[in-house]
């Protein structure tokens, strides 16, 4: 494959995880304030804008490349983004069966695309620091 191909998606620095970091209180804020300025404001929606800050914060986190990006970290990315997917298809019939069993239904106003894209990044990240814990174990 060509190095400009499209299939190569370029790692961002390592400053970039400040960046990513600050997405996760800065929604937080954002929703104490728009609470204010609108006290009416579903709470669905300050549940979304959350989960969006986060999906963002985490992309930022599986994106952002290693001090040392040899080899094995991205064979350890790799793995990470397939078990992400993999635990995602897992937490979504796991939550659709929770809901059936709890309203008779299998969909909700809790399946939108930001909590999806949260949970598949968080798991992402979090197989990723899992598997460099334990190689960090092993030596």
């Amino acid at each position: 494959m060509e190095k400009n191909s499209i299939l190569n998606v370029p790692l961002l620095s390592p400053g970039w995880k400040k960046l990513g970091y600050v997405f996760f209180p800065l929604p937080v804020f954002m929703v104490i304030g728009m609470a204010f300025v609108n006290p009416t404001i579903d709470p669905n929606d300050s549940a979304q804008v959350i989960y969006a800050f986060w999906a963002i914060g985490f992309g930022i986190l599986n994106l952002t490349r290693e001090k040392v990006e040899d080899e094995m970290i991205r064979s350890f990315r790799l793995q990470a983004f397939q078990t992400g997917f993999f635990w995602l298809i897992w937490g979504i019939g796991a939550l659709m069966i929770i809901n059936y069993l709890r309203f008779d239904r299998i969909t909700s106003e809790m399946f939108t695309a930001y909590l999806i894209l949260f949970l598949l990044n968080c798991y992402i990240y979090g197989a990723f620091q899992y598997q460099k814990y334990l190689s960090n174990k092993e030596d």
